[in-house]
């Protein structure tokens, strides 16, 4: 499938201690499902924190790490929770585990917050990185990046992944079989070559409303007593959603 190549990035990055890696793409890429992924493969070696840039109202990335893994302590000022955070960081290393903090929807950051990623992601021995933090966000985040003001960020970032839509209908045709086959379902196909290229037609590529419009379009060739998923119920599916090719597609994405 279409983000295994994203995955394997990630999972060496994390596992070769590569500390700062940024993961792009639009909406409806998945992003968020491939961070899922991530988790699931490395459980038990790497000790994750989960942060959305809409948990960062009140808090700073510091103190909702030391939150997330037990050690805040509200009378310590930051330079005393990044010591600490260090300590338990080392300490990890020693018992043979890795920490990893994962920023989701980070396109939403201020420019503070992602100058703050710097101190985090200076943390290290001398052979190798503490913390390895995975950057997750919309294009608009390399956009920021490029500031003048955040090189230093920009400059840290060691593996940088970008996921894309899905390009051709043979591509939509791969991604729309494995899907099926993850489900358990292994017999005849169950949508017509057409079915596919109107599904890229109006999905313009994004994973997100390829889901949306094959179980719309599935539902209703049951209802209808067919076997296979036509062309008219592509259509059907997609104006039901009142879906229009292309660029709007994206937007609704």
């Amino acid at each position: 499938p279409f983000c295994l190549e994203a995955l394997a990035a990630l999972v060496y990055g994390i596992k070769a201690r590569k500390g700062f890696m940024l993961l792009s793409g639009e909406v409806g890429t998945g992003k968020t499902i491939l961070l899922r992924k991530l988790m699931r493969q490395l459980e038990g070696h790497v000790q994750f924190v989960f942060i959305s840039s809409s948990h960062l109202t009140s808090y700073g990335l510091v103190e909702l790490m030391l939150q997330d893994l037990g050690l805040i302590n509200k009378e310590r000022n930051r330079l005393e929770m990044i010591h600490e955070l260090k300590s338990y960081l080392i300490q990890q290393l020693t018992n043979g585990q890795t920490v990893a903090l994962l920023i989701d929807e980070g396109q939403n950051l201020s420019d503070e917050a992602l100058e703050s990623l710097c101190g985090l992601s200076n943390l290290e021995t001398d052979e190798e990185k503490l913390l390895q933090i995975v950057l997750v966000g919309q294009p608009e985040l390399t956009v920021k990046l490029n500031k003048a003001s955040l090189r230093r960020v920009k400059q840290r970032i060691a593996i940088h992944h970008r996921l894309y839509s899905l390009q051709t209908p043979s591509e939509v045709e791969d991604y729309i079989r494995h899907r099926i086959q993850v489900a358990g379902y292994d017999g005849p196909d169950i949508f017509y070559k057409e079915a596919i290229e109107t599904i890229w037609y109006y999905s313009a590529g994004t994973p997100r409303l390829i889901n949306i419009i094959c179980d719309n379009a599935l539902a209703l060739t049951c209802e209808a007593g067919k076997k296979k998923v036509s062309t008219y119920m592509v259509m059907r599916a997609a104006g039901a959603l009142l879906l229009e090719q292309g660029v709007d597609a994206q937007r609704m994405g």
